[in-house]
């Protein structure tokens, strides 16, 4: 009979807000916390993290391009490299990369396996051009 591990994997949230009971940081559990780290790992620039200017993606300077299928298809091997070096906790399934030129922005979904959890996770970014 398989055990079952609770809080495999525990990161802080980036919201900072204190818990009301035990006065200390809230904190993301396992899929939560691997879902967190994918979507912050995507939204890094290059260049963006000191002493790792190696981290990033890449997807903030596609946005001011026209998205070819060419481009659509870097993009994902760009997400798919920086999860796979960066995060070891998750397991790339798929990287789907929709344009909408009519908002400006693109919309990128990851399905991937978090280790040691059966079920597969998806976490969509939504990204917008300012200018």
């Amino acid at each position: 009979m398989p055990t079952t591990l609770t809080n495999r994997y525990k990161d802080i949230d980036l919201s900072f807000q204190k818990n009301p009971k035990t006065k200390d940081i809230y904190t993301l559990t396992d899929v939560d916390a691997v879902k967190r780290s994918v979507k912050l790992l995507v939204m890094t620039n290059f260049s963006e993290r000191l002493f790792h200017p190696e981290i990033g993606s890449g997807v903030y300077g596609s946005l001011f391009e026209n998205i070819t299928p060419e481009t659509a298809t870097i993009l994902q091997i760009n997400i798919e490299n920086c999860i796979n070096n960066f995060e070891p906790r998750a397991r790339v399934i798929d990287v789907i990369v929709k344009d909408f030129p009519d908002q400006n922005g693109i919309e990128i979904e990851i399905s991937f396996y978090v280790v040691n959890i059966e079920q597969p996770v998806s976490v969509r970014v939504q990204l917008e051009r300012i200018r």
